[in-house]
């Protein structure tokens, strides 16, 4: 079944045989899918995303390619994203102790992904942020949305910054280098 889309691809849901376990796999755009390019450029983020193992960030697992499609293969995490769940509250917005726990985790996967790992996500925003069943935030995508989103600009030839603009650094947005610096703004316009 779907669990979502969007402009950088369907999400399904999945079973891997072989493992017995569910799994999402992003289904690529087209445009992306078809551009060798842009595969080669997110086998690469997916080969670095694999080493990312941290409790509060979702793991990927695999690139599948054929000749029509691409997809990425990712852990399964059964919950909302932290926009759904704004837009479904009765007020529209979180108070301050609900998301106190989910901040310090935030804080903590950005802590390993930038000083131990050193990948920089470039697109953090609530749609990237998910609340699992046991109550924990989970950042999706690491290290592949800003390569997905840059592929997608490069073939459709659009902008050449990647990211959601509400959310991106002045320095993002001028299309500098990726830097530490971008996830933090980010955290603080999430």
């Amino acid at each position: 079944r779907i669990l979502g889309r969007g402009g950088m691809g369907v999400v399904w849901l999945a079973r891997d045989e072989e493992l017995e376990r569910e799994v999402a796999l992003k289904f690529l755009p087209e445009v992306v899918a078809s551009d060798r390019e842009a595969v080669r450029e997110l086998k690469r983020e997916t080969r670095r995303s694999l080493e990312l193992t941290h409790p509060h960030i979702i793991r990927i697992y695999d690139f599948l390619q054929d000749a029509r499609t691409a997809a990425i293969s990712m852990e399964y995490i059964a919950g909302d994203t932290l926009s759904a769940r704004k837009s479904d509250g009765e007020r529209g917005c979180f108070e301050p102790d609900e998301i106190a726990a989910w901040v310090g985790q935030l804080c903590s996967a950005l802590d390993y992904a930038h000083g131990v790992a050193q990948i920089v996500h470039r697109d953090l925003k609530p749609a990237n942020l998910m609340v699992d069943a046991r109550g924990h935030l989970r950042i999706a995508d690491f290290g592949i949305a800003s390569s997905l989103s840059e592929s997608v600009s490069r073939v459709s030839r659009q902008a050449g910054t990647s990211g959601t603009p509400v959310y991106m650094s002045p320095q993002q947005m001028m299309g500098e280098k990726p830097a530490v610096s971008d996830d933090i703004y980010a955290l603080g316009a999430t």
